[in-house]
């Protein structure tokens, strides 16, 4: 008897996990006792960045997908408080202990992927596997290009639009509206809306920290798990040189067990705009298929 083709995951809930400051919102796939894995959406996205990957991979994961603190329907800090691009990392321990998972396998986009090196390299004890989609390293600040950007829109009249501009070609009309299906709410009865992330992620400071080159390499050193990088050939997001990236494979390749570079095609968000490119090469490294032979 042949085998059955994997029918992929199916959404089965939203759940709120209590915090602080409130909660962290999140979509789960899959059943209770899948594989878990975590995954970490872009900066500005929000859980909503997994929505068309996540019925291509394996039904024996459970897969929750979380919304960072002041994106999507999190809870946004109280007034008064600075929200720190690496208040993410403790976050993603609150999510772990939440479910009292032993070991977890990680997946992060952009933002989440950065956030994910760091907690990897910290708790590596707790992680399994990671995979990085579209995401190097963290921009050091010893380059001389520094984007600083300050985004101050509050009210869109035609959010789609704007969010596809907003990201200069890595998703389409279909991708924003995905995204806005929880990045947006609406204000009143006269079709006024506004983001619902917290505008504090916006500024220089939440994204850019003072480490060096030298600093990250010892992050990078910490990255022992079995590690899958897989970058977008067409990527809008490269903002180092070439020769740096290529400095941090081989320390990846160094000291992780099993360290897995793959190019596809696409733009940064390819994850979410060609979800079929990617996916068979995720759910065979999680869950390896098994050779007949």
């Amino acid at each position: 008897m042949e085998p059955t083709a994997d029918e992929g995951l199916v959404f089965k809930e939203e759940i709120h996990i209590p915090t602080s400051w409130g909660y962290l919102a999140a979509k789960v796939w899959g059943p209770d006792d899948g594989v878990p894995v975590l995954a970490l959406h872009g900066w500005q996205d929000n859980a909503g960045s997994f929505d068309t990957l996540a019925p291509l991979l394996p039904s024996k994961i459970r897969l929750v997908c979380l919304d960072f603190c002041g994106h999507g329907l999190s809870s946004h800090y109280p007034p008064g408080m600075f929200l720190n691009y690496y208040d993410h990392v403790y976050h993603v321990k609150l999510v772990i202990d939440y479910f009292k998972w032993k070991k977890v396998n990680i997946l992060g986009h952009s933002m989440g992927a950065i956030t994910a090196l760091f907690f990897v390299s910290m708790y590596s004890e707790l992680v399994d596997k990671f995979i990085s989609l579209d995401a190097v390293k963290q921009l050091s600040s010893s380059v001389e290009y520094l984007p600083v950007r300050i985004i101050t829109i509050d009210v869109l009249q035609d959010a789609r639009e704007k969010l596809v501009k907003i990201y200069v070609g890595s998703i389409d009309e279909k991708d924003a509206e995905i995204l806005l299906r929880r990045g947006l709410r609406k204000l009143s009865d006269e079709n006024e809306y506004e983001f619902t992330r917290d505008l504090r992620s916006t500024v220089r400071p939440y994204l850019f920290n003072d480490f060096t080159n030298e600093q990250l390499k010892e992050v990078a050193r910490g990255i022992v798990c079995p590690f899958l990088l897989i970058e977008a050939k067409n990527s809008s997001l490269v903002f180092e040189p070439k020769e740096l990236y290529r400095e941090f494979y081989d320390l990846y390749r160094d000291a992780s067990e099993d360290f897995r570079y793959v190019e596809v095609e696409g733009r940064h968000h390819v994850h979410l705009s060609h979800p079929e490119l990617v996916a068979p090469i995720i759910s065979n490294f999680l869950i390896p298929v098994k050779s007949n032979l």
